[in-house]
């Protein structure tokens, strides 16, 4: 990182005006990365006589959602991106002090907990049913916002601590869980709508998975059939087993709902904005 003087001096040049040296410098703070952001803010006192407060936090505050969108957009670069990864990335829009590593290791804890009781010797349906035990009971995940309009039921993090979430974020726990658990089970995506399903070394699916019910175990052939025709309709491409990065879109798009019901502008222009990084990769609106 520069020294504090270099700092500051790059920090003078904010409100310059020429417009290419404004872009300079905030591509040049974004590229300094997050240890940066804390350091402008302990500096406030030094710059305060050039800035308005207002103006220089609000600015502060752009930058640092402006560096979370650059480095969504690498994330979604990647064919087949980490869940976590994903999940973290769109909460510290919301959430830009967010600990990542405090989350990580909550998540690594419980998965942990629950290998340990998987074995390779047992069916798929014997390891499904430890996990379901061990996510529904002992953990104690549940249902608690039918209607998403509870903001600490919505944001991942929260929901990690307390267990307690909405129709998105507990079957989003549920995926996480089971991906860390080494469980192949991905959403099977129906136009605005998801499944999850368990697959097989063919990806073909094995079952299907209730988890508003515990985790209730199902075959379905109607479903089965119904897939196969949607899927034969290029004009709907999202009858589909979906990889990670379709579920941070849906988590995404479940705050955007949240925000526009709690008539929240500012998150939910956070949201758009972190949306428009997916392009048309929508699954539920």
């Amino acid at each position: 990182m520069k020294t504090t003087q270099e700092l500051i001096s790059l920090l003078s040049l904010i409100d310059d005006g020429d417009t290419a040296v404004k872009t300079a410098v905030e591509d040049k703070l974004i590229e300094m990365g997050e240890d940066v952001f804390d350091e402008m803010e302990k500096l406030y006192p030094e710059l305060e006589n050039k800035f308005n407060r207002e103006f220089y936090f609000t600015y502060l505050s752009n930058l640092r959602l402006n560096y979370t969108l650059k480095k969504l957009k690498l994330y979604l670069s990647n064919p087949d991106p980490l869940l976590m990864d994903g999940l973290l990335l769109v909460t510290s829009a919301l959430e830009p002090k967010l600990d990542k590593y405090f989350y990580m290791n909550i998540v690594q804890d419980m998965s942990d907990e629950i290998v340990e009781e998987l074995s390779d010797s047992k069916t798929a349906i014997e390891n499904l049913e430890i996990f379901n035990y061990i996510f529904f009971h002992r953990m104690g995940f549940r249902h608690a916002d039918e209607s998403v309009i509870q903001e600490e039921k919505a944001l991942i993090s929260t929901v990690l601590e307390t267990k307690r979430g909405n129709i998105f974020t507990i079957p989003i726990c549920y995926f996480l869980l089971s991906r860390y658990a080494g469980l192949p089970i991905y959403p099977l995506i129906i136009n605005k709508s998801f499944t999850p399903a368990y697959i097989d070394n063919d990806n073909n699916i094995l079952f299907y998975i209730n988890i508003y019910k515990d985790g209730l175990i199902f075959n379905d052939d109607y479903l089965q059939k119904k897939i196969e025709a949607i899927s034969e309709n290029t004009e709907k491409p999202f009858a589909r087993l979906g990889l990670d990065r379709a579920l941070v879109s849906i988590y995404a798009d479940h705050l955007l709902y949240l925000y526009k019901q709690l008539k929240n502008a500012e998150k939910e222009n956070v949201m758009k904005k972190i949306l428009e990084c997916f392009g048309s990769e929508r699954y539920i609106n």
